[in-house]
């Protein structure tokens, strides 16, 4: 076998394996519309009993808008004796912290946690809030999301009813949606992952995976499993295998919806992706072999637990497609095996027809983000535009996808890095 027919069989098998894959999202996606179809409206929510103790954890490092986030805090429809409220401040700016603390002399319900330092990045702030928090579960939440009043007295209902849950996820809400085709793109993201992919896995094994902020944990079970891992950069998916390991369950809430952004301009979409598979990828390998030999699991929450992560693979193998089509059709056109170059395959007409074809072939996830966006209301305009974003700014970060999967699988490091939020603009 020449190089050519070489490249030409990875490329084949590259393109086979993304069409399984995207297979996989075609079926998950025509069931997240059925489902959507008949969820029940949320009942309106009833006077809360038997409020669990809650610690409201908002870690933040140089972000005033956790301000905004602490201030609808406050405004909870929840026993103000049940809730404790912490900042965790790992700000290295002065005037950060000195607003911090001035909002909280001003709140004397709001507590700070200080350390001076950012080691461990999230994971290594919520560490150290741990032994100030007093609630029974902590509600986790980044600066940049304003949960509702209602938030937290719906968000706890799925712990009172079943007291062996390990913690429940709500479902996020872009504001910042129609900003530019990179909001728009981030969103289409986020929506694959809280309208496609979390309610089919929670449907199919009611279970579910933390986010990493809209999240409640139960405080006893981090603490037997050894707290958050440090350094990592989806300390949430880290977390979540273990607990799925560990024979642990996490509710999800599609209904309760708290409000986030997404990054506002594509270098930060394209950084903030390439961080997410990173952590993602391992996170995965460090924990999912437990979860394949775990018993005290079900074999379909871990075939649930896999398709989680599917993306990523996929995406890997519509990487590897990308790369070997283009070296398969320069291989013919300089003509490295004459018995292809005299042939029609490698024309650009014939490129173009390829390359349709593997899009209709790998095109589930881009499927799955239209259908996203169609279940949370968006007109047929923003669907058009959402189609155009994809195949542009999100080919793109395609490629930084790829470099945080193949970053991790090598085993070297990934700096955590801020991305610009509004509300460090607007915080007070």
């Amino acid at each position: 076998m020449n190089v050519t027919q070489l490249i030409k069989t990875l490329f084949e098998i590259a393109l086979m394996g993304a069409f399984a894959f995207s297979l996989i999202y075609f079926v998950i996606t025509l069931f997240a519309l059925v489902h959507a179809q008949l969820r029940p409206k949320p009942a309106r929510r009833t006077l809360i009993k038997n409020a669990p103790r809650i610690t409201v954890q908002i870690p933040t490092y140089n972000e005033i808008a956790a301000l905004n986030c602490a201030e609808r805090c406050l405004q909870f429809d929840y026993p103000s004796e049940r809730l404790q409220l912490i900042i965790g401040d790992d700000s290295n700016d002065p005037d950060i912290s000195q607003r911090i603390d001035a909002f909280a002399k001003k709140n004397p319900r709001i507590e700070i946690s200080r350390r001076g330092d950012n080691v461990g990045y999230k994971p290594g702030n919520l560490n150290a809030m741990l032994p100030k928090s007093t609630g029974e579960y902590l509600l986790i939440l980044d600066s940049d999301f304003l949960p509702k009043r209602d938030f937290l007295a719906r968000l706890v209902e799925p712990v009172i009813e079943d007291s062996e849950l390990a913690g429940v996820q709500a479902g996020w809400r872009i504001l910042n949606v129609h900003n530019n085709l990179s909001t728009l793109m981030g969103t289409g993201i986020v929506n694959v992952v809280h309208a496609i992919l979390m309610p089919f896995m929670y449907q199919v094994t009611q279970n579910a995976i933390f986010c990493g902020s809209g999240e409640l944990v139960r405080k006893k079970d981090l603490i037997e499993l050894g707290g958050w891992t440090e350094g990592s950069l989806t300390e949430d998916v880290d977390y979540s295998l273990r607990l799925i390991a560990a024979g642990k369950r996490i509710a999800y809430l599609n209904h309760v919806r708290i409000r986030c952004e997404v990054p506002y301009n594509a270098h930060d979409l394209f950084r903030q992706q390439m961080r997410w598979a990173y952590g993602v990828v391992r996170a995965f390998m460090l924990h999912f072999r437990n979860v394949l030999r775990s018993r005290l699991i079900q074999k379909r929450v871990k075939i649930a637990t896999l398709i989680f992560s599917s993306g990523y693979i996929m995406i890997s193998l519509l990487l590897l497609t990308t790369i070997f089509g283009l070296l398969n059709m320069i291989c013919g056109l300089l003509g490295f095996d004459p018995a292809t170059a005299v042939s029609s395959t490698y024309t650009i007409g014939c490129l173009i027809y390829d390359s349709t074809l593997s899009l209709l072939l790998t095109g589930g996830m881009l499927l799955s983000s239209l259908a996203a966006c169609f279940i949370n209301g968006f007109g047929f305009r923003n669907l058009g535009r959402l189609f155009f974003a994809a195949l542009t700014i999100g080919f793109i970060c395609m490629f930084f996808v790829g470099r945080g999967i193949f970053t991790a699988w090598l085993g070297l490091p990934m700096k955590w890095f801020m991305l610009k939020k509004a509300g460090n603009e607007r915080a007070r």
